[in-house]
């Protein structure tokens, strides 16, 4: 899903894929092939990392190299004032953070797995996004929340900032749970955009390919509703409103159903499913009710000025679902987070 000024549109499909169990497959699919270069920002206060096991496992049957990193950020003002050492505690906290990211690669490199390991120092997303920046990275996995979250919701203040900043592909996971046993993606056809196309074989494709790794299954959820629908049901006939929308599920339908024919599937497929509804209510209320494991979405809306950010919808999704989340940006996007002179 990303989020343009037009109206917005969400499809869903559904396809059970082989059942196998995980981890089981010879091989990736193709399209997770694309992540060749993984940085894993981990929190080495946490009694497991299985984010770091499920990168490592991508990177072995991937043939990609892997990064793990810790961050310490900087202290609040007040701490740095009150503390005459605070820059020695600093410098303690980094070394424990080190030995511990150590202890975990050398678990990985028995795996075959070329791994590098890193403790950063500075606000935690910054930080993050820096080394993307930095080491041409195509996919960044994180816990969704940090330890000391004071952010409500299911994403914590860098998960969000992640989202709507890093320039590559963003997994936020669960600290329990990396096994997805339905994944749902959300597309936008809305548009003959080159941009929003890209971004929706990627969701579809992605969406497919993890379900499979996986041995699950996997949906594309659309959502359509008439644009101001309620202003215009006061102005108009019963007869009149109903014709409009109709001919709105109808445009609807079309560009979808092209849609699904260029990733091998069609609207007659028996799992396609059609949703009247607003997509900030629709998305999470479906993949609460269908045990939704990861969600794969793009998060990109046009400013109009200043080139792309995250739109309000999107940010409504991600404040309501409590599930996995992989957030794509589109190749053209570029991070407003530079790299220090």
């Amino acid at each position: 899903m990303f989020v343009g000024r037009r109206q917005l549109f969400f499809h869903v499909y559904q396809m059970e894929t082989h059942s196998q169990a995980p981890h089981l497959l010879q091989d990736l699919q193709p399209t997770m092939k694309r992540f060749q270069k993984i940085l894993v920002a981990t929190d080495t206060r946490l009694d497991s990392h299985p984010i770091v096991d499920e990168a490592a496992d991508i990177a072995v049957h991937n043939g990609a190299t892997l990064k793990v990193v810790d961050v310490v950020p900087d202290f609040p003002w007040m701490v740095r004032l009150t503390m005459k050492d605070h820059q020695h505690v600093r410098e303690l906290m980094r070394d424990e953070k080190q030995e511990k990211l150590d202890e975990l690669a050398a678990r990985i490199r028995k795996q075959g797995v070329t791994v590098e390991t890193q403790v950063l120092m500075g606000q935690t997303s910054v930080e993050i996004i820096r080394e993307v920046l930095r080491g041409g990275y195509d996919l960044v996995l994180r816990v969704h929340k940090g330890k000391d979250s004071r952010r409500q919701g299911f994403f914590g203040n860098t998960g969000m900032r992640l989202l709507r900043q890093c320039p590559c592909a963003v997994w936020l996971v669960t600290a329990e749970k990396t096994q997805f046993q339905h994944v749902l993606g959300c597309v936008d056809t809305s548009s003959e955009d080159d941009t929003d196309s890209e971004l929706n074989d990627n969701v579809f494709d992605l969406a497919e390919s993890i379900s499979q790794y996986h041995g699950g299954v996997f949906s594309i959820l659309h959502t359509w509703s008439v644009w101001n629908a309620q202003f215009l049901r006061r102005r108009m006939s019963e007869e009149e409103f109903d014709a409009i929308v109709q001919r709105s599920h109808d445009q609807v339908k079309s560009r979808f159903d092209r849609f699904l024919g260029q990733h091998g599937s069609s609207w007659n497929a028996e799992n396609v499913h059609l949703i009247e509804g607003e997509p900030a209510s629709a998305i999470p209320s479906y993949a609460r009710d269908t045990q939704v494991d990861l969600v794969v979405m793009g998060t990109i809306a046009r400013s109009g000025i200043s080139g792309m950010v995250m739109g309000n919808t999107a940010e409504q999704i991600l404040s309501s679902i409590e599930c996995s989340v992989l957030a794509l940006k589109p190749s053209n996007f570029v991070s407003p987070i530079q790299l220090e002179q």
